[in-house]
Protein backbone atom coordinates (compact mmCIF):
# COMPACT_ATOMS: atom_id res chain seq x y z
CA UNK A 1 0.00 0.00 0.00
CA UNK A 2 2.85 2.30 0.78
CA UNK A 3 4.33 1.71 -2.67
CA UNK A 4 0.99 2.60 -4.33
CA UNK A 5 0.62 5.76 -2.25
CA UNK A 6 4.16 6.81 -3.08
CA UNK A 7 3.58 6.17 -6.78
CA UNK A 8 0.39 8.27 -6.72
CA UNK A 9 2.25 11.16 -5.12
CA UNK A 10 4.97 10.94 -7.76
CA UNK A 11 2.40 10.95 -10.57
CA UNK A 12 0.59 13.95 -9.00
CA UNK A 13 3.82 15.93 -8.64
CA UNK A 14 4.82 15.06 -12.18
CA UNK A 15 1.47 16.22 -13.55
CA UNK A 16 1.80 19.49 -11.65
CA UNK A 17 5.30 20.03 -13.04
CA UNK A 18 4.08 19.28 -16.54
CA UNK A 19 1.16 21.72 -16.09
CA UNK A 20 3.44 24.41 -14.75
CA UNK A 21 5.82 23.84 -17.62
CA UNK A 22 3.00 24.16 -20.13
CA UNK A 23 1.72 27.32 -18.45
CA UNK A 24 5.23 28.75 -18.48
CA UNK A 25 5.61 27.88 -22.13
CA UNK A 26 2.22 29.46 -22.87
CA UNK A 27 3.23 32.65 -21.06
CA UNK A 28 6.45 32.77 -22.99
CA UNK A 29 4.59 32.26 -26.23
CA UNK A 30 2.10 35.02 -25.35
CA UNK A 31 4.96 37.37 -24.51
CA UNK A 32 6.59 36.63 -27.86
CA UNK A 33 3.30 37.22 -29.68
CA UNK A 34 2.76 40.45 -27.76
CA UNK A 35 6.26 41.61 -28.62
CA UNK A 36 5.61 40.79 -32.27
CA UNK A 37 2.30 42.66 -32.06
CA UNK A 38 4.08 45.73 -30.71
CA UNK A 39 6.52 45.58 -33.59
CA UNK A 40 4.02 45.03 -36.42
CA UNK A 41 0.91 46.74 -35.12
CA UNK A 42 2.11 50.35 -34.85
CA UNK A 43 -0.36 52.65 -36.59
CA UNK A 44 -3.07 55.25 -36.17
CA UNK A 45 -5.83 52.66 -36.54
CA UNK A 46 -6.32 49.70 -34.24
CA UNK A 47 -5.72 46.23 -35.67
CA UNK A 48 -3.99 47.80 -38.68
CA UNK A 49 -0.50 46.36 -39.11
CA UNK A 50 2.25 48.81 -39.88
CA UNK A 51 4.16 48.47 -43.13
CA UNK A 52 7.89 48.09 -42.41
CA UNK A 53 9.68 51.20 -43.69
CA UNK A 54 13.24 52.43 -43.69
CA UNK A 55 13.46 56.02 -42.50
CA UNK A 56 15.74 58.35 -44.41
CA UNK A 57 17.26 61.53 -43.02
CA UNK A 58 17.43 64.76 -44.97
CA UNK A 59 21.21 64.48 -45.04
CA UNK A 60 20.91 61.08 -46.72
CA UNK A 61 18.57 62.57 -49.30
CA UNK A 62 21.02 65.41 -49.91
CA UNK A 63 23.90 62.97 -50.44
CA UNK A 64 21.83 60.95 -52.92
CA UNK A 65 20.51 63.95 -54.86
CA UNK A 66 23.53 66.24 -54.78
CA UNK A 67 23.42 70.03 -54.26
CA UNK A 68 21.84 70.96 -57.62
CA UNK A 69 19.04 68.43 -57.64
CA UNK A 70 18.40 69.00 -53.93
CA UNK A 71 17.84 72.67 -54.68
CA UNK A 72 15.48 71.83 -57.52
CA UNK A 73 13.52 69.43 -55.32
CA UNK A 74 13.32 71.52 -52.15
CA UNK A 75 13.42 74.99 -53.81
CA UNK A 76 16.38 76.18 -51.76
CA UNK A 77 20.06 75.45 -51.17
CA UNK A 78 21.24 72.90 -48.62
CA UNK A 79 22.83 75.64 -46.51
CA UNK A 80 19.58 77.61 -46.60
CA UNK A 81 17.61 74.54 -45.52
CA UNK A 82 19.82 74.07 -42.46
CA UNK A 83 19.51 77.73 -41.55
CA UNK A 84 15.73 77.60 -41.98
CA UNK A 85 15.49 74.50 -39.82
CA UNK A 86 17.32 76.04 -36.87
CA UNK A 87 15.12 79.13 -37.23
CA UNK A 88 11.94 77.06 -37.06
CA UNK A 89 13.11 74.38 -34.62
CA UNK A 90 11.77 76.04 -31.40
CA UNK A 91 8.38 76.52 -33.03
CA UNK A 92 8.29 72.97 -34.40
CA UNK A 93 8.96 71.65 -30.92
CA UNK A 94 6.16 73.88 -29.62
CA UNK A 95 3.69 72.72 -32.25
CA UNK A 96 4.40 68.98 -32.22
CA UNK A 97 2.95 67.85 -28.92
CA UNK A 98 3.84 64.43 -27.46
CA UNK A 99 1.63 61.70 -28.87
CA UNK A 100 -1.04 60.30 -26.51
CA UNK A 101 -0.21 57.09 -24.69
CA UNK A 102 -1.15 54.05 -26.75
CA UNK A 103 -0.91 50.32 -26.27
CA UNK A 104 2.44 50.34 -28.01
CA UNK A 105 5.46 51.60 -26.13
CA UNK A 106 7.66 52.39 -29.15
CA UNK A 107 7.58 53.14 -32.85
CA UNK A 108 8.62 50.12 -34.89
CA UNK A 109 9.93 52.09 -37.89
CA UNK A 110 11.69 54.69 -35.78
CA UNK A 111 10.74 58.27 -34.89
CA UNK A 112 10.29 60.98 -37.52
CA UNK A 113 12.92 63.68 -37.05
CA UNK A 114 12.02 67.36 -37.15
CA UNK A 115 14.23 68.09 -40.19
CA UNK A 116 12.32 65.39 -42.06
CA UNK A 117 9.03 67.07 -41.15
CA UNK A 118 10.29 70.33 -42.61
CA UNK A 119 11.70 68.68 -45.73
CA UNK A 120 8.44 66.82 -46.35
CA UNK A 121 6.50 70.09 -46.21
CA UNK A 122 8.90 71.83 -48.59
CA UNK A 123 8.69 68.97 -51.08
CA UNK A 124 4.91 69.03 -50.89
CA UNK A 125 4.69 72.79 -51.49
CA UNK A 126 7.25 72.54 -54.29
CA UNK A 127 4.70 70.46 -56.17
CA UNK A 128 5.67 66.93 -55.16
CA UNK A 129 3.15 64.11 -54.95
CA UNK A 130 2.34 62.92 -51.44
CA UNK A 131 2.89 59.26 -52.34
CA UNK A 132 6.30 59.96 -53.88
CA UNK A 133 7.28 61.97 -50.81
CA UNK A 134 6.22 59.12 -48.53
CA UNK A 135 8.41 56.66 -50.44
CA UNK A 136 11.36 59.10 -50.47
CA UNK A 137 11.46 59.51 -46.68
CA UNK A 138 10.12 56.11 -45.61
CA UNK A 139 6.93 57.43 -44.02
CA UNK A 140 3.23 56.87 -44.51
CA UNK A 141 0.98 58.92 -46.77
CA UNK A 142 -0.92 60.35 -43.80
CA UNK A 143 2.30 61.48 -42.12
CA UNK A 144 2.99 63.68 -45.15
CA UNK A 145 -0.12 65.77 -44.51
CA UNK A 146 0.44 65.72 -40.75
CA UNK A 147 3.94 67.10 -41.27
CA UNK A 148 2.60 69.80 -43.58
CA UNK A 149 0.16 70.87 -40.86
CA UNK A 150 2.91 71.04 -38.24
CA UNK A 151 5.26 73.08 -40.41
CA UNK A 152 2.54 75.53 -41.49
CA UNK A 153 1.71 76.23 -37.84
CA UNK A 154 5.39 76.57 -36.94
CA UNK A 155 6.08 79.05 -39.74
CA UNK A 156 3.08 81.17 -38.84
CA UNK A 157 4.15 81.18 -35.20
CA UNK A 158 7.69 82.24 -36.09
CA UNK A 159 8.30 85.90 -35.27
CA UNK A 160 11.74 86.11 -36.87
CA UNK A 161 12.32 89.45 -38.60
CA UNK A 162 13.43 87.73 -41.79
CA UNK A 163 9.98 86.13 -42.10
CA UNK A 164 7.84 88.98 -40.92
CA UNK A 165 4.93 90.20 -43.06
CA UNK A 166 4.00 93.61 -41.77
CA UNK A 167 3.38 96.95 -43.41
CA UNK A 168 5.68 99.36 -41.57
CA UNK A 169 4.01 102.00 -39.44
CA UNK A 170 7.28 103.89 -38.96
CA UNK A 171 7.47 106.82 -41.41
CA UNK A 172 11.23 106.46 -41.72
CA UNK A 173 10.88 102.87 -42.95
CA UNK A 174 8.13 103.93 -45.33
CA UNK A 175 10.41 106.60 -46.76
CA UNK A 176 13.23 104.07 -47.13
CA UNK A 177 10.97 101.91 -49.29
CA UNK A 178 9.91 104.96 -51.31
CA UNK A 179 13.54 105.98 -51.92
CA UNK A 180 14.44 102.44 -53.00
CA UNK A 181 11.53 102.41 -55.45
CA UNK A 182 12.54 105.84 -56.73
CA UNK A 183 15.81 104.31 -57.96
CA UNK A 184 13.77 101.91 -60.08
CA UNK A 185 11.64 104.67 -61.59
CA UNK A 186 12.82 106.44 -64.75
CA UNK A 187 10.44 109.26 -63.84
CA UNK A 188 11.88 109.60 -60.30
CA UNK A 189 8.56 108.89 -58.61
CA UNK A 190 9.36 109.19 -54.90
CA UNK A 191 5.93 108.73 -53.34
CA UNK A 192 5.44 104.96 -53.69
CA UNK A 193 5.33 103.07 -50.38
CA UNK A 194 4.36 99.73 -51.91
CA UNK A 195 2.77 97.94 -54.86
CA UNK A 196 -0.60 96.19 -54.56
CA UNK A 197 -2.46 93.63 -56.65
CA UNK A 198 -4.48 90.45 -56.28
CA UNK A 199 -3.94 86.80 -57.18
CA UNK A 200 -6.36 83.88 -57.13
CA UNK A 201 -5.68 80.93 -54.83
CA UNK A 202 -7.22 77.94 -56.60
CA UNK A 203 -9.29 75.74 -54.27
CA UNK A 204 -11.81 72.93 -54.37
CA UNK A 205 -15.51 73.70 -54.00
CA UNK A 206 -16.00 74.70 -50.36
CA UNK A 207 -18.90 73.50 -48.27
CA UNK A 208 -21.35 75.93 -46.73
CA UNK A 209 -20.13 75.00 -43.25
CA UNK A 210 -16.56 75.71 -44.28
CA UNK A 211 -17.54 79.17 -45.54
CA UNK A 212 -19.40 79.98 -42.33
CA UNK A 213 -16.54 78.76 -40.13
CA UNK A 214 -13.93 80.90 -41.90
CA UNK A 215 -16.21 83.92 -42.35
CA UNK A 216 -15.70 83.97 -46.12
CA UNK A 217 -18.25 84.79 -48.77
CA UNK A 218 -20.18 81.84 -50.15
CA UNK A 219 -19.58 82.74 -53.79
CA UNK A 220 -16.14 81.45 -54.77
CA UNK A 221 -16.44 81.04 -58.54
CA UNK A 222 -14.33 83.43 -60.58
CA UNK A 223 -14.37 84.20 -64.30
CA UNK A 224 -11.99 81.34 -65.08
CA UNK A 225 -14.80 78.95 -64.00
CA UNK A 226 -12.96 77.64 -60.98
CA UNK A 227 -13.28 78.08 -57.26
CA UNK A 228 -10.73 80.12 -55.40
CA UNK A 229 -9.85 82.85 -52.92
CA UNK A 230 -8.96 86.47 -53.60
CA UNK A 231 -5.53 87.15 -52.10
CA UNK A 232 -4.53 90.81 -51.84
CA UNK A 233 -0.82 91.45 -51.43
CA UNK A 234 1.49 94.45 -51.09
CA UNK A 235 5.21 94.19 -51.83
CA UNK A 236 8.26 96.44 -51.55
CA UNK A 237 11.17 97.14 -53.89
CA UNK A 238 12.76 93.73 -53.20
CA UNK A 239 9.50 91.90 -53.99
CA UNK A 240 8.98 91.01 -50.33
CA UNK A 241 5.39 90.89 -49.14
CA UNK A 242 4.46 93.51 -46.58
CA UNK A 243 0.78 92.65 -46.29
CA UNK A 244 -1.42 89.66 -47.13
CA UNK A 245 -5.22 89.67 -46.95
CA UNK A 246 -7.52 86.75 -47.84
CA UNK A 247 -11.06 87.72 -46.90
CA UNK A 248 -13.15 86.99 -49.99
CA UNK A 249 -13.75 84.43 -52.66
CA UNK A 250 -12.23 84.83 -56.10
CA UNK A 251 -15.44 86.28 -57.51
CA UNK A 252 -14.94 89.43 -55.42
CA UNK A 253 -13.26 92.42 -57.03
CA UNK A 254 -9.81 93.56 -55.95
CA UNK A 255 -11.39 96.87 -54.99
CA UNK A 256 -13.86 95.32 -52.55
CA UNK A 257 -11.27 92.92 -51.13
CA UNK A 258 -8.95 95.86 -50.43
CA UNK A 259 -11.63 98.19 -49.11
CA UNK A 260 -12.60 95.76 -46.36
CA UNK A 261 -9.04 94.74 -45.47
CA UNK A 262 -7.21 95.67 -42.28
CA UNK A 263 -4.53 97.50 -44.27
CA UNK A 264 -7.05 99.85 -45.83
CA UNK A 265 -8.37 100.70 -42.37
CA UNK A 266 -4.83 101.54 -41.28
CA UNK A 267 -4.08 103.60 -44.38
CA UNK A 268 -7.23 105.66 -43.90
CA UNK A 269 -6.20 106.44 -40.32
CA UNK A 270 -4.56 109.89 -40.19
CA UNK A 271 -0.87 109.65 -39.35
CA UNK A 272 -0.35 105.98 -40.21
CA UNK A 273 0.96 106.60 -43.72
CA UNK A 274 3.38 109.43 -44.45
CA UNK A 275 1.47 112.29 -46.03
CA UNK A 276 3.67 112.27 -49.13
CA UNK A 277 3.34 108.52 -49.80
CA UNK A 278 0.78 106.15 -51.31
CA UNK A 279 0.38 102.68 -52.80
CA UNK A 280 0.50 101.96 -56.54
CA UNK A 281 -2.36 99.86 -57.88
CA UNK A 282 -3.99 99.18 -61.24
CA UNK A 283 -7.43 100.27 -62.42
CA UNK A 284 -9.10 97.65 -60.24
CA UNK A 285 -8.69 100.11 -57.37
CA UNK A 286 -9.91 103.66 -56.78
CA UNK A 287 -7.65 106.69 -56.91
CA UNK A 288 -7.39 108.19 -53.40
CA UNK A 289 -4.91 109.99 -51.19
CA UNK A 290 -3.33 106.67 -50.27
CA UNK A 291 -3.71 104.92 -53.65
CA UNK A 292 -2.44 106.05 -57.06
CA UNK A 293 -3.97 104.34 -60.10
CA UNK A 294 -3.48 104.78 -63.87
CA UNK A 295 -5.69 107.05 -65.95
CA UNK A 296 -8.49 105.28 -67.79
CA UNK A 297 -9.72 106.08 -71.29
CA UNK A 298 -6.81 108.43 -72.06
CA UNK A 299 -7.35 108.52 -75.82
CA UNK A 300 -4.59 110.56 -77.49
CA UNK A 301 -3.46 112.34 -74.33
CA UNK A 302 0.32 111.86 -74.47
CA UNK A 303 0.93 113.17 -70.95
CA UNK A 304 -1.49 110.73 -69.35
CA UNK A 305 -0.11 107.94 -71.51
CA UNK A 306 3.39 108.77 -70.26
CA UNK A 307 2.17 108.78 -66.66
CA UNK A 308 0.55 105.37 -67.14
CA UNK A 309 3.80 103.98 -68.56
CA UNK A 310 6.02 105.14 -65.69
CA UNK A 311 3.39 104.20 -63.14
CA UNK A 312 3.27 100.67 -64.58
CA UNK A 313 7.07 100.53 -64.56
CA UNK A 314 6.94 100.25 -60.77
CA UNK A 315 3.64 98.44 -60.46
CA UNK A 316 4.97 95.45 -62.35
CA UNK A 317 7.05 94.54 -59.29
CA UNK A 318 4.00 93.04 -57.57
CA UNK A 319 3.39 90.82 -60.59
CA UNK A 320 7.03 89.75 -60.48
CA UNK A 321 6.62 88.96 -56.78
CA UNK A 322 3.65 86.73 -57.58
CA UNK A 323 5.70 85.11 -60.32
CA UNK A 324 8.57 84.32 -57.94
CA UNK A 325 6.15 82.97 -55.34
CA UNK A 326 4.37 80.65 -57.76
CA UNK A 327 7.53 79.54 -59.57
CA UNK A 328 9.05 78.42 -56.30
CA UNK A 329 5.95 76.83 -54.78
CA UNK A 330 4.10 74.78 -57.38
CA UNK A 331 1.38 74.11 -54.79
CA UNK A 332 -0.09 77.52 -55.68
CA UNK A 333 -0.37 76.62 -59.36
CA UNK A 334 -2.82 73.77 -58.81
CA UNK A 335 -6.05 73.21 -56.95
CA UNK A 336 -5.58 72.80 -53.22
CA UNK A 337 -6.08 69.21 -51.97
CA UNK A 338 -9.51 68.18 -50.77
CA UNK A 339 -8.05 67.64 -47.28
CA UNK A 340 -7.39 71.38 -46.98
CA UNK A 341 -10.15 73.48 -45.45
CA UNK A 342 -10.48 77.15 -46.32
CA UNK A 343 -8.86 78.14 -43.05
CA UNK A 344 -5.99 75.77 -43.68
CA UNK A 345 -5.53 77.17 -47.21
CA UNK A 346 -5.34 80.68 -45.77
CA UNK A 347 -2.70 79.55 -43.28
CA UNK A 348 -0.74 77.73 -46.00
CA UNK A 349 -0.66 80.77 -48.31
CA UNK A 350 0.45 83.02 -45.47
CA UNK A 351 3.24 80.61 -44.51
CA UNK A 352 4.46 80.39 -48.12
CA UNK A 353 4.59 84.18 -48.33
CA UNK A 354 6.67 84.22 -45.14
CA UNK A 355 9.03 81.66 -46.64
CA UNK A 356 9.18 83.82 -49.77
CA UNK A 357 10.35 86.78 -47.69
CA UNK A 358 12.83 84.64 -45.76
CA UNK A 359 14.47 83.28 -48.90
CA UNK A 360 14.82 86.76 -50.37
CA UNK A 361 16.39 88.03 -47.14
CA UNK A 362 18.98 85.23 -47.15
CA UNK A 363 19.76 85.83 -50.84
CA UNK A 364 18.23 82.59 -52.07
CA UNK A 365 15.56 84.31 -54.09
CA UNK A 366 16.48 83.18 -57.60
CA UNK A 367 13.82 80.67 -58.72
CA UNK A 368 15.03 77.50 -60.36
CA UNK A 369 13.17 75.09 -62.60
CA UNK A 370 11.17 72.29 -61.07
CA UNK A 371 12.47 68.77 -60.96
CA UNK A 372 11.17 66.49 -63.70
CA UNK A 373 9.02 64.58 -61.21
CA UNK A 374 7.41 67.77 -59.91
CA UNK A 375 6.85 69.13 -63.41
CA UNK A 376 5.16 65.89 -64.43
CA UNK A 377 3.02 65.90 -61.29
CA UNK A 378 2.00 69.53 -61.85
CA UNK A 379 1.10 68.84 -65.46
CA UNK A 380 -0.95 65.76 -64.62
CA UNK A 381 -2.80 67.61 -61.85
CA UNK A 382 -3.79 70.38 -64.28
CA UNK A 383 -1.59 73.11 -62.80
CA UNK A 384 -1.79 76.61 -64.25
CA UNK A 385 1.01 77.10 -66.80
CA UNK A 386 3.59 79.84 -66.41
CA UNK A 387 3.60 82.33 -69.26
CA UNK A 388 5.35 85.56 -70.17
CA UNK A 389 4.12 89.12 -70.47
CA UNK A 390 5.93 91.95 -72.26
CA UNK A 391 6.54 94.92 -70.01
CA UNK A 392 8.58 97.97 -70.94
CA UNK A 393 12.08 97.09 -72.13
CA UNK A 394 12.02 93.43 -71.15
CA UNK A 395 9.85 90.33 -71.12
CA UNK A 396 8.61 89.18 -67.72
CA UNK A 397 8.53 85.39 -67.61
CA UNK A 398 7.10 82.85 -65.21
CA UNK A 399 3.80 84.63 -64.55
CA UNK A 400 0.64 82.65 -63.68
CA UNK A 401 -1.53 84.74 -66.01
CA UNK A 402 -4.62 82.60 -65.39
CA UNK A 403 -4.48 83.53 -61.71
CA UNK A 404 -3.99 87.26 -62.27
CA UNK A 405 -6.45 90.02 -63.19
CA UNK A 406 -9.48 88.02 -61.99
CA UNK A 407 -10.55 90.87 -59.69
CA UNK A 408 -10.29 93.66 -62.28
CA UNK A 409 -13.96 94.63 -62.17
CA UNK A 410 -16.50 96.55 -60.09
CA UNK A 411 -19.40 94.12 -60.40
CA UNK A 412 -19.84 93.94 -56.63
CA UNK A 413 -20.16 97.74 -56.36
CA UNK A 414 -23.02 98.45 -58.81
CA UNK A 415 -24.25 101.50 -56.88
CA UNK A 416 -20.72 102.94 -56.65
CA UNK A 417 -21.04 102.98 -52.86
CA UNK A 418 -17.35 102.45 -52.20
CA UNK A 419 -16.11 104.42 -55.18
CA UNK A 420 -18.22 107.49 -54.41
CA UNK A 421 -17.04 107.44 -50.79
CA UNK A 422 -13.56 108.45 -51.99
CA UNK A 423 -14.53 111.58 -53.89
CA UNK A 424 -12.19 114.27 -52.75
CA UNK A 425 -13.34 117.60 -51.41
CA UNK A 426 -11.70 121.00 -51.28
CA UNK A 427 -8.34 121.70 -52.87
CA UNK A 428 -6.65 118.46 -51.86
CA UNK A 429 -4.10 117.38 -54.45
CA UNK A 430 -3.96 113.61 -54.74
CA UNK A 431 -0.65 111.79 -55.35
CA UNK A 432 -1.64 110.88 -58.91
CA UNK A 433 -2.12 114.53 -59.80
CA UNK A 434 1.25 115.44 -58.31
CA UNK A 435 3.00 112.74 -60.34
CA UNK A 436 1.10 113.76 -63.48
CA UNK A 437 2.25 117.36 -63.00
CA UNK A 438 5.81 116.03 -62.58
CA UNK A 439 5.49 114.21 -65.92
CA UNK A 440 4.23 117.35 -67.65
CA UNK A 441 6.94 119.59 -66.18
CA UNK A 442 9.68 117.12 -67.19
CA UNK A 443 8.11 116.67 -70.63
CA UNK A 444 8.45 112.90 -70.33
CA UNK A 445 6.95 110.58 -72.93
CA UNK A 446 6.53 106.88 -73.37
CA UNK A 447 9.84 105.59 -74.84
CA UNK A 448 9.94 105.02 -78.58
CA UNK A 449 10.97 101.37 -78.22
CA UNK A 450 7.88 100.71 -76.14
CA UNK A 451 5.62 102.48 -78.65
CA UNK A 452 7.09 100.45 -81.54
CA UNK A 453 6.70 97.19 -79.68
CA UNK A 454 3.15 98.00 -78.66
CA UNK A 455 2.24 98.96 -82.23
CA UNK A 456 3.85 95.74 -83.46
CA UNK A 457 1.72 93.71 -81.08
CA UNK A 458 -1.42 95.50 -82.23
CA UNK A 459 -0.60 94.75 -85.87
CA UNK A 460 -0.37 91.07 -85.03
Amino acid sequence: MKDVSTLAKIVSVTNQLILQSRQRQRRLLLELLLEEEEVTNEGTRLDCPTIPRIRKSVRQIFRELGPNYFRRSFRMRWSTFKQLYFTLKPFLVQVIQPAPLKKRKRSPNGPIALPVRLAVCLRFFAGGDAYDIAVMFGISHSIVFTSVDYVIDAINLCDNDSMKIEFPSDHNKQLEIANALKKRSDADFDCCAGLIDGIVIWTHKPSEEDCIETGLEEVFMWKKHKFGLNCQAVCDDKKRFMDISILFGASASDHLAFELSDLRQKLSTPGFLHEMLCLFGDNAYVNTRYMATPYANIGEDMDKDAYNFYHSQLRILIECAFGLLVQRWGFLRKKAPQQFTMRKIQAAVYSLCKLHNYLINVNDEVPIENSQEDQLNLTVSGAVPLASRVRHSHRVTGLPLQLLDAGDHFDDDPTRQYRNAHRRSGNVVLPRESMFNQICESNLRRPVYNINRRNGQRRR
